[in-house]
């Protein structure tokens, strides 16, 4: 740290010396103070780089040693050296102090600078505190040496104010950002953010060319005519066209050749007889020229960070709007907005295939009643309490029902919709969105039916069960002694309502497997399953009184992809019902056969289960598959939910149930699809 800290010192030195030479040199016939004193802004660049720390005692010593030592060198009085030393530290002083309270990170940046003026905002606080600093260092220097000396007036010290503070003006910037170009050619750091003018290099020799020309005419060439403004035109070029790297470097090497011509008496300027006058016309010239350049180059900057800036909001923007979009577009809800005028500003493809084509009348605005949309209760639904309407009345729409009929859904559809008014939106916008519950629906009023049927179903065992228990119960309470075969009846009464209230357990057990289980489809050898199920049947036929069933398996059987407890569950609901629905006294005779046939997304595996009862009634074949339906209600046991947990089950692997007479008319064919292995 010690020797960065002793490279920047002498760095700073040499270079600070080479300013307060070259500004000693520039002076006029009959005038004490230079036309320029870049001096100023390398000290204020100097101290700037330590700040407030303990370094900035030897770094204000060392500018008042360097200061003092070269006016002596360059013929000024020991006394005089002194005092404008001691001007000069307190100009940088100063500075310092009004830097960093109104730009914090332009003072004690050290091995960090920033990146320079950036906005026109810090370009005026920078005059401000080189114009204020420069006053209180003129009143210190040239205030005492106006008092001290009687040869030196008071125009020295508006000469001091203006030459001191376009030192800073000038150098200044161009420190951080020359510090800043150092600082990125240092192994592991970024290149600064800052260069030259990226555009074309014809143009920076257009204006390097035009300036020289321009200046050598005007103040070499000219014969006394008093243009110089002429040449401010080529800062207004660097300023509009170019960084504020290559403006400030433009600026000084202008004010360096205006200076340069007017002490060899050359130009303009050197026409000017009084020597106080000649100082001050200079002085404003390079003046004007620096804070021109600058505030021009720094406006351009900030403009072009702001079209940036634009330029990403609108790209930001455009990618925003097309994300939306395509989300919108993926939704499967159908979202709409609409203005007040009834007028439909966004609609997504869902909305379409929910709510069909737009509707609108003669005058372009949205007809409500073209879509002959109706609530829950059956009301049609009109313009004025449409849900969109109701939302654009300050109205909260939640969850509202509508029946809609469309091409898409020409049996008609439940939409439930939501609409809102885009809070801040200029004109009013409402957005609704559409979301299809038919299923949701549908599913809701079958569970309500489920429901009522199951109370029902358990409701008649439960009061065999009660009754017969009540009476059981009232004669052992009354000691009346019940005859042993009257009280098997009774008992056997009980027993078999229980058993169809176990029944019905059961069935609805294996109907929530057959909707909630899920399904982990794996090859499953469908012969040898087939044949486990019919060798259960068998044996439990031969210990019971009913005749023993005959089952033929096809050894043809090809595998299939499926759950395995739910395939099984679908070969012995339809085995076993073949075995139950027969005539008295028939023996059962089924065949199970498959074959691979084609199916919509690849081949599939039709099961049929061939049997010999006693058939299907006429016009139930497609109901039989619906949740409590029986068929044959009277002589056989049954809840109804058999052949519905067959259909939830084949259904849900993408398959399809069925049931059609035998061709003989004696019997039925059940029929269920797998996906092939």
């Amino acid at each position: 740290m010690i020797r960065v800290r002793l490279l920047d010192l002498g760095a700073f030195a040499a270079y600070f010396t080479l300013a307060a030479y070259l500004g000693r040199q520039a002076l006029v016939d009959g005038s004490s103070l230079a036309l320029v004193w870049p001096a100023a802004g390398v000290a204020a660049a100097w101290l700037a780089v330590t700040g407030w720390q303990r370094w900035i005692v030897v770094d204000a010593l060392a500018v008042f040693l360097l200061t003092w030592a070269v006016y002596v060198a360059t013929g000024s009085s020991t006394s005089v050296g002194l005092t404008l030393a001691v001007a000069m530290v307190v100009q940088v002083l100063v500075f310092g102090v009004l830097i960093s309270r109104w730009c914090p990170g332009w003072w004690g940046f050290g091995a960090e600078p920033p990146a320079g003026v950036q906005r026109l905002r810090d370009l005026g606080l920078l005059l401000a505190a080189a114009l204020g600093s420069a006053v209180v260092s003129a009143l210190v220097g040239p205030g005492l040496l106006v008092v001290a000396v009687t040869d030196t007036d008071w125009s020295a010290l508006a000469s001091w104010v203006v030459r001191n503070s376009v030192g800073v003006i000038a150098i200044f910037p161009l420190s951080l950002l020359a510090r800043n170009a150092a600082r990125a050619h240092t192994p592991g750091r970024s290149p600064a953010p800052f260069g030259p003018y990226r555009g074309s290099t014809l143009e920076a020799v257009a204006l390097v060319v035009t300036t020289g020309v321009a200046g050598w005419l005007i103040f070499w060439v000219n014969d006394g005519l008093p243009i110089p403004f002429l040449l401010l035109a080529t800062s207004v070029w660097a300023g509009t066209r170019f960084s504020p790297w290559v403006a400030d470097v433009h600026a000084l090497l202008l004010v360096a050749g205006v200076v340069c011509c007017t002490v060899l008496e050359r130009g303009p300027f050197a026409q000017i007889s009084s020597p106080t006058s000649q100082v001050l016309a200079v002085q404003a010239y390079v003046a004007v020229a620096v804070v021109l350049t600058l505030a021009l180059s720094v406006g351009r900057r900030e403009s072009l960070a702001l079209v940036q800036r634009l330029g990403r909001s609108e790209r930001a923007a455009v990618e925003q709007a097309a994300t939306m979009r395509t989300i919108l577009d993926a939704m499967a809800d159908g979202v709409s907005v609409v203005d007040a005028a009834g007028h439909i500003v966004l609609r997504n493809p869902a909305a379409a295939v929910l709510m069909g084509e737009i509707q609108v009348d003669a005058e372009g605005t949205l007809d409500v009643g073209g879509y002959d949309l109706r609530y829950a209760d059956g009301t049609s639904v009109t313009a004025e309490v449409s849900p969109i309407a109701r939302a654009f009345a300050g109205e909260a729409i939640e969850h509202v029902d509508l029946f809609v009929r469309n091409p898409e859904a020409p049996d008609g559809r439940i939409v439930e919709v939501t609409a809102r008014p885009i809070p801040g939106s200029d004109p009013p916008l409402v957005v609704a969105v559409f979301h299809d519950v038919s299923a949701d629906r549908r599913e809701r009023d079958e569970l309500a039916s489920f429901a009522g049927v199951v109370a029902h179903d358990l409701l008649n065992p439960l009061t065999v069960v009660e009754g017969w228990s009540e009476a059981l119960l009232e004669s052992a309470r009354a000691g009346i002694v019940v005859p042993p075969a009257v009280q098997a009846d009774q008992l056997d009464r009980v027993h078999r309502a229980a058993q169809r209230m176990q029944h019905l357990i059961s069935d609805l057990l294996a109907y929530t497997t057959a909707r909630d289980l899920r399904i982990t489809p794996v090859r499953v050898d469908l012969l040898a399953l087939a044949r486990d199920i019919a060798r259960a049947r068998v044996e439990a036929g031969r210990v019971s009184d009913a005749p023993i069933p005959v089952i033929t398996v096809d050894p043809a059987l090809p595998d299939v992809l499926a759950e395995p407890v739910l395939l099984r569950q679908v070969i012995d609901n339809l085995v076993g019902n073949a075995v139950k629905y027969v005539a008295p006294g028939v023996c059962p005779e089924i065949a199970v056969s498959g074959r691979t046939v084609a199916g919509d997304d690849g081949p599939m595996v039709l099961i049929e289960v061939v049997d010999n009862g006693i058939g299907i009634p006429s016009g139930q074949h497609a109901r039989v598959f619906d949740t409590f339906h029986r068929a044959h209600a009277e002589g056989y046991r049954g809840s109804g939910l058999g052949l519905s947990i067959v259909k939830r089950i084949v259904e849900r692997h993408g398959g399809t149930a069925s049931a059609r007479d035998n061709a003989d008319s004696h019997g039925t064919t059940m029929s269920v699809s797998f996906p092939a292995a």
